[in-house]
C-alpha cells in the first residue's frame, strides 16, 4: 500500500515538473517565427538596404596613396632588399594595389558582434550604374585611424537601434519607436563594452598565436599551414559559445558580462540543437549570397540582391532572437530543476 502511494506521488511530481519545464528550443519554429516577424514588419529591411546603398553608391574612402607608399618603402628598404621577401612583395604589388582600389573604409559600418547586415561591405564594389563613385583618398594615417574609429562607433550605434527593432518585431509583432529610443542608449553602452572586451580577447590570443605560427613556419611550409589550421580551430572553438553574447542585451536587457555568461551556459546546455541552428543560418545566408551577387555591380539589378539580402538576414536575425529566448528559458528552468533535485537528494541522505 505504501509503495503504491509513493509511486502515485512520484508520478504527480513528474507531471508537475513536466508542466513547469518550458518547450525546448525548436529550430524550425524559430525560423518560421523570424520570417513571419519580418514579413509583418517589412519596413525594418530599409535600414540594411540604406547601408548597402550608401556603401555602393555613396563616396568611397580609400587609402591607395598611403598603402602604396608603405609597400614601396618596404620593397626598397635595406632589410628587404637582401632577402626573398622583396621579390615576393614586388610580384604581389599589383594584386595588393588592386585590393587597395576596392577598399572602402565605409565598409566597416558592418560591425560585429552587433551591426547592420551588408552584402556590399564584403563585395567592395568599385563601379556603380551611373559610372564611377566619388573617390576620396585619405593620405594621413592619423586621419584614417580616426575615421575608422568613428565609422565603427556609428555602425555599432545604428546596429543597436536595428537590433531593438528586430527584437520588437519578433516578440511583439509591432515596432514601438519610443521604447526603442528609451532602451537604445543603455543597450549601446553595453554593446560598446562587449565589443571592447571581445577585441581585447582577440588581440590577446592573436599576438602570441602569430608569433608561434611564425616560429613553426620556419621548420617548413606544411608545419606552418598546420599551425594556421590549429589557430583557426582555436578561434572557432572559443567563438562558438559567444555566438549569442549580444542577444541577452537586447532580449533580456542584461549587462554585457551577464549576457556573455548566459550565452556560454546556453550553448553548452543545448549544444546539438544550437550547432544545428547556427549551421542552417550559415547555409541559408551564405548560400543565398551567391544568388544576390549574380548581377554585376554596375547594373541596377543589383538592387534585387540588396533587397533580398536585407530581408533574409533580417529574418535570420529575428529567428536567432526567438531561438535564444526559448533556449535561454529552457536552460534556466532545467538548471533550477536539477539543483532542486540535488537539494532533495541531499536532504534525503
Amino acid at each position: 500500500m505504501l509503495i503504491r502511494v509513493y509511486g502515485t506521488m512520484e508520478n504527480r511530481m513528474d507531471k508537475i515538473e513536466s508542466q513547469v519545464m518550458p518547450v525546448p528550443p525548436n529550430v524550425l519554429s524559430s525560423f518560421k517565427a523570424g520570417f513571419d516577424a519580418i514579413t509583418n514588419q517589412i519596413l525594418i529591411i530599409l535600414i540594411p538596404i540604406a547601408i548597402d546603398l550608401f556603401i555602393w553608391l555613396g563616396p568611397h574612402l580609400q587609402i591607395k596613396t598611403l598603402l602604396s607608399g608603405f609597400l614601396n618603402s618596404m620593397i626598397t628598404s635595406a632589410e628587404f632588399s637582401s632577402i626573398e621577401s622583396a621579390g615576393i612583395l614586388a610580384s604581389s604589388k599589383e594584386l595588393i594595389n588592386q585590393a587597395a582600389e576596392q577598399l572602402n573604409l565605409f565598409s566597416v559600418l558592418r560591425t560585429i558582434p552587433v551591426g547592420i547586415p551588408s552584402i556590399m561591405s564584403g563585395r567592395s564594389p568599385i563601379e556603380i550604374p551611373a559610372g564611377a563613385p566619388l573617390l576620396v583618398d585619405i593620405k594621413s594615417p592619423l586621419a584614417v585611424a580616426l575615421l575608422v574609429l568613428v565609422i565603427i562607433l556609428v555602425g555599432l550605434c545604428i546596429g543597436c537601434f536595428y537590433y531593438y527593432m528586430v527584437v520588437q518585431a519578433a516578440f511583439q509583432g509591432k515596432i514601438n519607436l519610443r521604447e526603442v529610443i528609451r532602451r537604445w542608449p543603455k543597450g549601446t553602452l553595453q554593446v560598446f563594452s562587449l565589443s571592447l572586451a571581445l577585441l581585447i580577447l582577440f588581440i590577446a590570443i592573436t599576438i602570441p598565436a602569430s608569433c608561434a605560427i611564425s616560429v613553426v613556419a620556419l621548420f617548413g611550409l606544411p608545419l606552418g599551414q598546420l599551425a594556421i589550421f590549429l589557430y583557426i580551430g582555436l578561434i572557432l572553438w572559443l567563438a562558438f559559445p559567444l555566438v549569442f553574447s549580444a542577444h541577452g542585451i537586447f532580449v533580456n536587457h542584461y549587462n554585457a558580462l551577464l549576457s556573455v555568461q548566459r550565452s556560454m551556459l546556453m550553448t553548452r546546455a543545448t549544444l546539438p540543437t544550437t550547432a544545428l541552428f547556427i549551421l542552417l543560418v550559415l547555409l541559408v545566408s551564405e548560400g543565398l549570397n551567391y544568388l544576390w551577387r549574380v548581377p554585376p555591380e554596375n547594373s541596377w539589378l543589383t538592387l534585387v540582391g540588396v533587397g533580398g539580402h536585407a530581408f533574409i538576414t533580417s529574418a535570420l536575425l529575428a529567428a536567432s532572437f526567438v531561438y535564444y529566448r526559448d533556449a535561454d528559458r529552457w536552460t534556466q528552468v532545467a538548471l533550477k530543476l536539477i539543483n532542486s533535485n540535488r537539494e532533495k537528494q541531499a536532504r534525503g541522505m
